[in-house]
C-alpha cells in the first residue's frame, strides 16, 4: 500500500469509527432514560420518588433534557458546517473532541457525589442537562466532519456518505449495549469515566488522520469551487460550481430544506416518545408484562438501520434520488400510522420500519446535498437544513409535554402524518424542473449520467462532476494519482 493510500485508509477507518462511537449516542435515549430513571435522575421533582413508578414531572424533565440536546444538534448545525468549511476538518475534529470529552466527563461527575443533584434540585446549574447537550454538540460536529471524508475517495463517494449517515444511526446502539451491562451489575459511573477516556484517544487519532489528508482535500475544494475559466453567468453554471448564495436561491435547495425541516424533527420525536407511547399502549391493552423486553428490543432495533445500506444504494442507483426521497416519505408515513395500532407486538414492526426510514432519511439528504451542491458548500448547506430543523424541533417539546400531561398521543401522531402531505408534490415538481433543465443541458456537473423514473428522477450519484472525473483520470498530477478506489485502498 502506498503512503497516500495508507493515509486514506487511516482517515476512512478513523472517520467511520469515531462517527459510530460518538456522533449519535445521545439518540439512544430509550435505553439511556431507563438507566437514568433507575439511577434517580430528576426524582427530586416527585413527591414520593419511585423508580418503578416515575411521576409525570420526572418524565417531562428527562424528556426536556433530550429535547434540549437533540435541538442543539440541529441549532448548531450551520455553525458546524461553517466551521468545517472555513477552518477545515482537522481543527474541527479537535473542537469536537473537546466538546465530547467535557460532556462525558460532566455526566460522570453527576454520579461522583450529591453536589450536582443538590444544585439542580434548588434551581441551580443543571450539570446533567448541559453535559448531555455538549455530548450532542460534539456528536453533531463529528457527523459533519465525517461528511468530508468521502470526498477524499470519490470513486466511493455515495457509499461512504450513506455509511456515514447510517453509522450516526448505528451509534444509538451504544446506550442499549451499556444498559445490558448495567442490568448485569456494571456501575453506571464506570461507563462514562471509560467513555471519557475513549473519546480522548479516538478524537486525537482522528485529528492526526485529517492532518495527514487535509492538504489534499483543500486542493480538491479549490479545483471544484472557483468556476475556473467559465465565462457563463453564475445562474447558468452547474449548481456545484455556484456560490453559496446562488445555490440558496434555487428550487433544489428550497425542496431539500423543506424536506429536512419536516422530517428530521419527526425522527427526533419518535426517538424521544417511543417508550412513552408504548407504555400507553401497554396500559390500554393490559400487556404491561411485555413492555420491558419490548422496550429493550426497540432500543436494539433502531441502531441497525445501517443494514439497509444495500437497499439505499440500490434505490438511489437504480431508481434515482427523487424516487428514493419519495420512497422515504412513504416509509415515514407508514411507521407513524402503525403507531396508532394498540398492540405492542405491532410496535416491533413499527420500530423496524422506523430504523430503515431513518437510515434512508439521513442518507438521501446527505447524498442529495453532496452531489447537488458539492464539496465547497456542502457543510453549510447541510448546516442550514439542520439548523432550521432544530428550530422546528423546538415546537415538538410543548406538543410532547401536552401529550404526556393528557396521557393521549393521538393528536401528536396525527399531526406527524399530516405534515408529510406536501412533500411528494414538492419533489414531483422538482423532478419536472430537472427534466426540463436536462433537455436544455443545464444540469449540475455531477449529473453527467441520468436515469428517469416514474417521478422524473435523475440519478445524481453514479456520476462524478467534471472535476472529479479529471482527478480520477489523472489530469491533475499532484492529486489525481492518489484518488484510488476504496477497495484498492483497504485491500493493498
Amino acid at each position: 500500500m502506498s503512503s497516500r493510500g495508507g493515509s486514506h485508509a487511516f482517515l476512512v477507518a478513523m472517520s467511520l469509527i469515531t462517527v459510530f462511537i460518538f456522533s449519535g449516542t445521545v439518540f439512544g435515549w430509550g435505553a439511556f432514560s431507563a438507566m437514568l430513571l433507575k439511577e434517580g435522575y430528576y426524582d427530586f421533582k416527585c413527591p414520593t420518588p419511585d423508580p418503578q413508578a416515575p411521576c409525570d414531572e420526572q418524565l417531562q424533565a428527562l424528556n426536556n433534557a433530550f429535547t434540549v440536546a437533540s435541538t442543539f444538534v440541529s441549532l448548531a448545525a450551520f455553525a458546524n458546517g461553517w466551521l468545517v468549511d472555513t477552518f477545515g476538518p482537522t481543527k474541527s475534529t479537535i473542537l469536537a473532541g473537546i466538546l465530547s470529552v467535557v460532556g462525558y466527563l460532566g455526566i460522570a461527575l453527576t454520579r461522583a457525589g450529591t453536589y450536582t443533584r443538590d444544585l439542580a434540585s434548588h434551581g441551580g446549574f443543571d450539570v446533567f442537562l448541559w453535559s448531555t447537550s455538549l455530548v450532542a454538540l460534539g456528536g453533531s460536529l463529528t457527523m459533519f466532519i465525517g461528511y468530508q471524508a468521502p470526498f477524499i475517495v470519490p470513486s466511493h463517494f455515495t457509499l461512504l456518505i450513506e455509511i456515514n449517515s447510517c453509522l450516526f444511526d448505528a451509534g444509538t446502539i451504544i446506550f442499549p449495549l451499556l444498559k445490558v451491562l448495567y442490568d448485569l451489575g456494571v456501575p453506571f459511573p464506570l461507563f462514562f469515566w471509560s467513555y471519557t477516556a475513549l473519546a480522548g484517544v479516538c478524537f486525537l487519532l482522528f485529528a492526526v488522520a485529517w492532518a495527514m489528508n487535509e492538504e489534499e482535500l483543500n486542493t480538491l475544494r479549490a479545483a471544484q469551487g472557483g468556476g475556473g475559466g467559465d465565462a457563463r453567468p453564475e445562474h447558468e453554471r452547474p449548481l456545484d460550481q455556484r456560490s453559496l448564495l446562488s445555490q440558496l436561491k434555487t428550487f433544489e435547495f428550497a425542496a431539500i430544506f423543506i424536506y429536512s425541516v419536516i422530517q428530521v424533527p419527526r425522527a427526533n420525536m419518535y426517538m424521544g416518545t417511543v417508550n412513552l407511547i408504548n407504555s400507553k399502549i401497554a396500559e390500554e391493552s393490559a400487556s404491561a408484562g411485555s413492555l420491558g423486553w419490548i422496550e429493550t428490543l426497540t432500543g436494539f432495533i433502531i441502531p441497525f438501520g445501517f443494514l439497509v445500506v444495500p437497499l439505499i444504494e440500490m434505490s438511489i442507483h437504480k431508481k434515482g434520488c427523487m424516487f428514493t426521497i419519495q420512497l422515504t416519505t412513504v416509509m415515514g408515513i407508514a411507521f407513524n400510522a402503525m403507531q396508532f395500532a394498540p398492540n405492542l407486538y405491532v410496535q416491533l414492526g413499527t420500530v423496524t420500519i422506523f430504523a430503515a426510514w431513518r437510515a434512508f432519511l439521513y442518507s438521501v439528504i446527505s447524498a442529495f446535498n453532496g452531489e447537488t451542491f458539492g464539496v465547497v458548500t456542502m457543510g453549510r448547506v447541510m448546516g442550514l437544513c439542520f439548523f432550521f430543523s432544530g428550530l422546528s424541533n423546538v415546537a415538538t417539546g410543548p406538543l410532547v409535554n401536552s401529550a404526556v400531561a393528557d396521557n393521549d398521543f393521538s393528536i401528536l401522531l396525527l399531526l406527524d402524518v399530516l405534515v408529510c402531505v406536501p412533500l411528494p408534490l414538492i419533489f414531483f415538481f422538482l423532478s419536472l424542473k430537472q427534466r426540463r433543465e436536462s433537455a436544455r443541458g443545464l444540469v449540475s456537473s455531477s449529473r453527467t449520467a441520468t436515469h428517469h423514473d416514474p417521478f422524473g428522477a435523475m440519478s445524481m450519484t453514479r456520476a462524478r462532476s467534471r472535476n472529479w472525473q479529471r482527478f480520477e483520470e489523472g489530469d491533475t498530477t499532484n492529486v489525481g494519482s492518489s484518488l484510488v478506489r476504496l477497495s484498492t485502498i483497504m485491500g493493498e
